[in-house]
């Protein structure tokens, strides 16, 4: 493992100590002094700490990596060493997304309202930050979908001062009642901030922009099959996936493609939970389900307790 790449996980609340992956660094965020902020909150505790200063690459995963991936910390570490000289790393959290909707906003504008596009192009005028006046088409060669990307210190520093700080700017001067700070219907058993799920989409859009030179996980559709789902998202993935990489492969979509895709995913989505990955302990949505470290339940609260005792 090339121990200057340096990836963390946070924990946030104890039960979520036994489910990280031993092989990342565990960022303690007990205090989690803005829990609606999510892992916005984190990229600048990151980026303010320096953090990034100390690896050659630095990133964060969150404690659902895994159930979301079924990748461990061994192969993330080994993709990167594999393929080196890249400034961003990415890897997408949700791969089925792209065979739910044209592109990731699309996705939002069923979940979270109809002006969510609206609202982020509003937030995007406000720091200054380009974004397309049209939305091509996403795919999993294009798309990260979260917060699971992995940078040089050139780029942390780029991204903090082109789009995290700016944001926290705006978010300082927020007022009552501002729509760009309203919570979202979200399952997390604390509010979530919509303008969170705003900033995981500017990544792929400040890529393209600025030509980073960016590298995305390889999420083939045997890949993406292979991870869970819930049984009604499963069966529509089976007959979906095939029915999508042929139109990706042709190179254009019609106007009827894309409203047959809307169509297809809106007649069997699960508009009760976002859990569709079954990556959320059924009785905590913030606990991982699957964990690597399963069969170990116990060794990594023993293990920090001894460090900080």
């Amino acid at each position: 493992m090339d121990q200057s790449v340096g990836i963390y996980q946070h924990f946030y609340k104890p039960g979520i100590i036994d489910r990280l992956d031993s092989g990342f660094i565990a960022l303690d965020w007990m205090s989690n002094p803005l829990p609606a902020l999510r892992e916005l909150a984190l990229h600048r505790h990151i980026a303010t700490r320096r953090t990034f200063l100390k690896h050659r690459l630095t990133g964060l995963l969150s404690p659902k990596f895994y159930a979301k991936t079924n990748l461990t910390a061994a192969q993330v570490y080994d993709w990167i060493a594999e393929n080196p000289g890249y400034e961003v790393y990415l890897i997408s959290g949700s791969a089925f997304r792209p065979y739910t909707q044209y592109y990731a906003i699309e996705r939002h504008e069923i979940s979270h309202g109809p002006f969510f596009e609206r609202r982020m192009r509003s937030l995007c005028d406000a720091i200054d930050f380009d974004l397309p006046e049209r939305l091509s088409r996403q795919t999993n060669k294009n798309i990260c979908g979260g917060n699971y990307w992995i940078a040089t210190v050139d780029f942390w520093e780029r991204w903090t001062s082109d789009v995290i700080e700016p944001i926290f700017a705006l978010f300082n001067q927020r007022y009552k009642g501002d729509e760009l700070f309203q919570y979202c219907n979200y399952a997390a058993p604390t509010p979530v901030y919509q303008m969170v799920f705003m900033y995981e989409r500017m990544m792929d859009y400040y890529i393209a922009r600025h030509g980073i030179n960016a590298l995305y996980y390889p999420w083939t559709a045997e890949r993406v099959l292979a991870l869970e789902y819930h049984p009604s998202i499963r069966k529509y993935l089976e007959e979906i996936v095939p029915e999508v990489d042929r139109i990706d492969a042709r190179g254009a979509w019609t106007a009827e493609e894309r409203r047959w895709l809307r169509e297809r995913y809106e007649a069997v989505r699960l508009p009760y939970t976002p859990d569709e990955t079954l990556s959320a302990d059924p009785l905590d949505f913030d606990l991982p389900r699957r964990y690597p470290d399963q069969l170990h339940v116990g060794n990594r609260t023993r293990r920090l307790h001894a460090r900080n005792g």
